[in-house]
Order: structure tokens, then C-alpha cells, then sequence
């Protein structure tokens, strides 16, 4: 009996070490993956309220443009109509749920100045940025409320007509506890802006009037103390265009102290248990036989070593050692099922994890979307614009060309009519007085004196080389005022018939002085290889348009590239053909030609490679919008570096 004693007793002893060892690595193991749980979720829920804070900003920027960008905002600035201001303003004060709004003149003086109720008696600290905004400039700032803990999020943006800028805007929202309380939605965790540790909003109302040294940014997550009540934080930073604030992420940590406390509780009641029976087991072997205990201690090796609590110690007898082996099978069960409960546990902090996280994504994708549609829909207003501009000029470019060759046209038409009367005359009296000479060769001093003094040889030589040139003259003003005509087509019905060639040769007469050789660069020569072509039913002013806009800007390739030493004899070349049932036109040029990396952008809206002031970047989009749109043609533009610009312009030929 001693000697089984003797035996047993040590490997029992070792038995409990293992066993308490196992208890502890299998609770360390879990308290760690709890506490890296914690963190991850803090670190996530971090990245959401700076994309929130970041989605904040993107909004007041795209609302700020949708103000400025009114043609009655603009006009009531330009007019200093308050009350018109007024009426604007306040309906999309309270749609776009703004707590400030601010308009000023290029001095600086102000306008406007709406604000919540809350915020109607304080001063803000703005000096700085209205002096910005009147400038025109666009940014992102924090504006202070005098002798409060308040901040406001503004945007500036200029307002601008065509003549140029008008003053400014500035909207804003209070960065305030409910501001934050609607980021938090739905999440356990507290948020705290702060600067230089004075909290200026929170959604933990025990933080007010306080001061706290919160972590500083870019820190992992940290633990701290406030109220007497643990919290992972951590900390992020808003920066404007001269201030920033930080907001703090506060997790509450009892959760994860009860889920350890509870985790430890169990493992120690489980080694209490464990060690009792041990205990019993041990004091009980040892008055048995030792080879009945092996069994036993192999699968409590096994279960140690594999941590596989599905296996059970084998009952072979109903004497001590049988109890000990259906108490450790017990001990096994009890092991198994707490850490099924731990499993359990671990599962719905992944799913609530994981459901979190699909929330936060969704709610992203759709702030996402909604800001694509914003700048889209900001993008579509801004070309319609320019279009109607670009189309009122060209109308208002249409009446005044037709104006002015209709007033010259009958005067001209009236000079040119009877330079062919007086000419007629002009022959007659040089016919008469060449038969005063011949049959009255020696007429009176007096005459003879007049006749020298108005030298009537060269009078009667030069005469009518005069009238020829004033016949020539007469004739080029009728075919310029055709041409305007021709290029304006007010007097043609919109959609008819028409002669492509006509349009063409009308466009080049209006361009004419622009080929002509110049200071700066020789002759832009044109050639012309027309085919044979049906007239067209089309829109003729706008296909006009088209040409002008397309070599105009070949004119100025050529003069670049003459400017940048190449092209020395620059050519533009102006061919026309039916291709199957479409009228093709292609003009082409010998300039340096257009960059690959650009040519797939321009005929888009806006886009433009010609210094500023010079080009809008809309000819070319236009010209686009009218082949395509309003012809059901093709435009198409084919070029590499070096070897010029070809410009390919097909319109269906329909039926008359």
C-alpha cells in the first residue's frame, strides 16, 4: 500500500501541474483573443467616423457649388437685392439642413447672414476666412464661437458671373453633440471632439466641462481612465485650411472585464473541481492496485496533449478507480461544454462583428453613390450652361452678321449697279472730247492752259483704270456680304437643304484675314479637293459652326508649330466625297499634331490645351453635340506627333 502510494502520489501531483498549466494557457489564449477583438473593433469603428467626418465635408462642398451656381443668386448679388437673397437662401437654409450661411461682396461687407436660433446671439471668429471668401477662394475651415466651447464646419466658395467675381459664400454646420450622437447611431461606442483637451461636443455627457488628457492621434488603441470607468480610446484628427480638432473613440471595456471575470471564475471553480478529484482519485488509488490507474493517465495525457475532449477514460471496474475514471470522464464533459459555451460566445461577437462591419459598408456605398450623383449631376449643369451660352452667342453672332450684310448690301449693291452707267458715261465724254481734239486741234489759250493744268492724256488713260478697280472693289464687298450670309443662314428655314460646299467656301472667306501671311508666319495655304456632293438636308448655320470652330483651332496648331520651328510651309487641306449614304468631309492640317495621351478627352466638355483666357474648351464639344446629336453623324479626329491633325466630319444624306 505505501509503495502504491509512493507511485501514484507523485503522478498525481504532475498530473494536477499539467492540468493547471493547460487551465492557464487555455484562459490566456482566450483573454488575448477578447482583447485583440476589443481593438479591432475600435480600430474599425475609427476608420468610419473619419469617412463620416470626411462624407460631412464633401457634402458642404457640393452644396456650397449647387448655391453658387445660381444665375438668381448671382443676380442678386450683383443688384445687393437682400431681399431677393432672402427668398433664396432660406428655403435651401432649411432643405439642406445648413446652421450658417453668409454672403459677402468683394470688400467684404456682408449681405446675408442666416443662422439657427441657437446661434443667433453669438459672435463668430470668421474675420479671417470672410476675408478669404470675398477673395473668391475655395477651402475647408473651422470657425470659433467667441466665449464658447463651439466650433462650426464652413466652406467657402466665390461667386462669379461672366463679368467676373461677384464676392463670396460661406456655409457651415455646428460640429455639436447631435452632430456626433448621428455618427455613433447604433454603436456602443462614445465619441469626444476635443482641442488642447477642452471638450467641445460628446456623446458621454459625464465628459463636459472637464479636462481630460485623451491620447494623442495616430497612437493604436489605449487605455484610459475617466469617471472611474475603463475605456479603450483612440484618436483622430480633422484638419481644416488654418484649425483642426480631435475626435476620440471611447470604448467601454465591462464587457470584457465581465467576460474575463467570468472565463477566470470558471476555469478556477473547474480546477478546484479538478483538483478535488484528483485529490479522492489519488487517496483512493493508492489503497488499489497502480496498473488500474494507467488507463486513466493515458487519457488525461491525451486530452492535455490533443485538447480532444471527446474522448472518455474507459470504466473497468465498479471499485475506486472505476469512480475515479467516471469523475475525470465528468471533468472532461464539464471542460468540454464550458468551452463550447466560450466557442458560443466567440461566435456572436463575430457575427455581430461582421454584421457591423456589412452596415458600415452598405452605409458607405450608398454615401458614395449619392456623392457620384451630386458631382454628376454638378458636372451635367455646368455644361448645360456653357452650351446655352456658347448657343446665344452664335444666335446673337447669327443676327448681327445678317444685320450688318443686309444694311451694306443695298448700298453696295446700289454703287455696283450703276458703276456700269458711269462707266458708260465716262466713255462717251472721253469719246466726245477726243472729237473736240481732233477736229479743233488749236482751241483758245484758255483752254489750252486748262488742258495742261488737268493733264487730259493721263486723265483720260487713268479714268478708267479707276472705274475697273472700283468695279472690282464693289463686286469683293458683295461676295463678302454673300458669304456672311451664306455662313449666318437667318434667312433659311433651320432644317432644309443645303450646299456643303457653299458653307465652307463661306467660312473660309470670313477667315480669310487669318490665313493671310503675317508678321509672325508666312500664307496658311488651302486646298481644296472637292467631289461631287448632293445638297444635304441639315441644320446649315450650325454645320457652319462646326467648320469655323474646327479650322479655327487648325489655324492655330499651324501658327503654333511655325512658332516652335516646325511646319515651315503650312498647309490646311479641305477634301469632300459621298462614302455609301453619308457625306464625308475631312480637313486636315500638316501641324505637329495632338498628343495620344490627350486625344480621347477632346471632345469632352471643359477640356482645352491652349493657355488661359484664350480657349473655353467647349468648340470642340459642341461641334461634337451637333454632328452626333443633332445630325446623326460622326466626328472623328485622327493624329500622331509629328505628323498633323485630320479631322473626319460624316453626316447621312436623307431623303429630300
Amino acid at each position: 500500500m505505501r509503495l502504491s502510494q509512493k507511485i501514484v502520489l507523485p503522478l498525481l501531483a504532475v498530473c494536477l501541474s499539467i492540468f493547471l498549466l493547460g487551465l492557464v494557457v487555455i484562459g490566456q489564449w482566450f483573454t488575448d483573443s477578447l482583447n485583440q477583438n476589443f481593438r479591432q473593433q475600435i480600430e474599425s469603428f475609427t476608420e468610419r467616423v473619419d469617412q463620416d467626418f470626411q462624407y460631412e465635408k464633401q457634402t458642404l462642398e457640393t452644396e456650397i457649388e449647387l448655391i453658387a451656381n445660381r444665375d438668381m443668386l448671382n443676380q442678386a448679388v450683383e443688384q445687393r437685392n437682400q431681399g431677393l437673397l432672402f427668398q433664396i437662401l432660406l428655403p435651401l437654409k432649411s432643405i439642406l439642413k445648413l446652421d450658417w450661411i453668409k454672403v459677402i461682396d468683394t470688400q467684404g461687407n456682408v449681405l446675408v447672414d442666416l443662422r439657427n436660433n441657437s446661434l443667433s446671439q453669438t459672435k463668430f471668429l470668421d474675420k479671417v476666412i470672410t476675408n478669404t471668401a470675398s477673395k473668391g477662394a475655395h477651402l475647408v475651415d473651422l470657425v470659433d464661437v467667441e466665449g464658447q466651447q463651439q466650433v462650426l464646419q464652413v466652406v467657402t466658395n466665390g461667386i462669379k458671373s461672366s463679368a467676373g467675381l461677384l464676392g463670396g459664400i460661406l456655409i457651415g454646420n455646428l460640429v455639436d453633440d447631435t452632430l456626433l450622437q448621428k455618427i455613433a447611431a447604433g454603436s456602443s461606442k462614445h465619441l469626444i471632439i476635443h482641442r488642447q483637451n477642452r471638450i467641445i461636443a460628446a456623446t458621454l455627457l459625464t465628459t463636459k466641462g472637464k479636462n481630460w488628457q485623451l491620447p494623442p492621434p495616430n497612437l493604436p488603441a489605449t487605455l484610459i481612465t475617466l469617471d472611474n470607468k475603463n475605456y479603450l480610446a483612440k484618436s483622430i484628427v480633422f484638419t481644416g485650411a488654418s484649425q483642426s480638432f480631435t475626435t476620440t473613440v471611447l470604448y467601454s471595456i465591462s464587457m470584457l472585464e465581465v467576460a474575463q471575470y467570468k472565463l477566470w471564475e470558471h476555469l478556477g471553480l473547474l480546477f478546484l473541481l479538478g483538483s478535488s478529484i484528483l485529490g479522492v482519485v489519488g487517496f483512493l488509488i493508492a489503497r488499489t492496485i497502480t496498473h488500474h490507474l494507467k488507463a486513466v493517465t493515458y487519457v488525461a495525457q491525451r486530452v492535455t496533449q490533443e485538447s480532444n475532449f471527446n474522448l472518455q477514460a474507459p470504466v473497468t471496474s465498479e471499485d475506486e478507480v472505476g469512480i475515479l475514471a467516471i469523475s475525470f470522464n465528468q471533468l472532461i464533459q464539464q471542460v468540454k461544454r464550458l468551452l463550447a459555451e466560450q466557442y458560443e460566445a466567440n461566435q456572436k461577437l463575430e457575427v455581430y462583428s461582421q454584421t457591423l462591419e456589412e452596415k458600415i459598408e452598405e452605409r458607405t456605398q450608398a454615401l458614395r453613390q449619392k456623392n457620384i450623383d451630386l458631382k454628376h449631376t454638378l458636372q451635367e449643369l455646368r455644361r448645360t450652361q456653357s452650351q446655352l451660352i456658347q448657343n446665344e452667342k452664335m444666335s446673337s453672332l447669327g443676327h448681327l452678321v445678317a444685320g450688318i450684310a443686309h444694311e451694306i448690301n443695298n448700298p453696295v449693291n446700289f454703287i455696283y449697279g450703276n458703276l456700269k452707267h458711269t462707266d458708260d458715261y465716262t466713255q462717251q465724254l472721253l469719246w466726245l472730247l477726243e472729237l473736240y481734239q481732233k477736229h479743233y486741234p488749236y482751241p483758245e489759250p484758255e483752254i489750252q492752259n486748262a488742258k495742261q493744268e488737268a493733264d487730259i492724256e493721263y486723265l483720260t488713260e487713268d479714268l478708267p483704270k479707276i472705274l475697273s478697280s472700283m468695279k472690282i472693289g464693289a463686286n469683293r464687298i458683295r461676295e463678302i456680304v454673300l458669304s456672311l450670309r451664306i455662313f449666318s443662314r437667318l434667312d433659311e428655314a433651320e432644317f432644309k437643304n443645303a450646299d456643303i460646299h457653299e458653307g465652307i467656301d463661306s467660312t473660309l472667306l470670313i477667315l480669310q484675314h487669318r490665313l493671310k501671311s503675317q508678321s509672325a508666319r508666312p500664307k496658311i495655304t488651302v486646298v481644296k479637293e472637292y467631289s461631287e456632293i448632293p445638297k444635304i438636308q441639315c441644320f446649315a448655320g450650325q454645320l457652319n459652326q462646326v467648320f469655323m470652330n474646327i479650322l479655327a483651332n487648325a489655324i492655330d496648331a499651324l501658327e503654333e508649330a511655325f512658332q516652335n520651328g516646325f511646319c515651315p510651309d503650312p498647309i490646311i487641306r479641305i477634301s469632300s466625297a459621298q462614302v455609301n449614304e453619308n457625306v464625308v468631309i475631312q480637313i486636315v492640317d500638316n501641324g505637329i499634331g495632338i498628343p495620344e495621351a490627350i486625344q480621347s478627352h477632346i471632345f469632352d466638355p471643359f477640356f482645352t490645351t491652349k493657355p488661359v483666357g484664350k480657349g473655353t474648351g467647349m468648340g470642340l464639344s459642341i461641334s461634337y453635340q451637333i454632328i452626333t446629336e443633332k445630325h446623326g453623324g460622326y466626328l472623328r479626329c485622327i493624329s500622331s506627333p509629328g505628323q498633323g491633325t485630320e479631322f473626319v466630319i460624316a453626316i447621312p444624306i436623307r431623303g429630300t
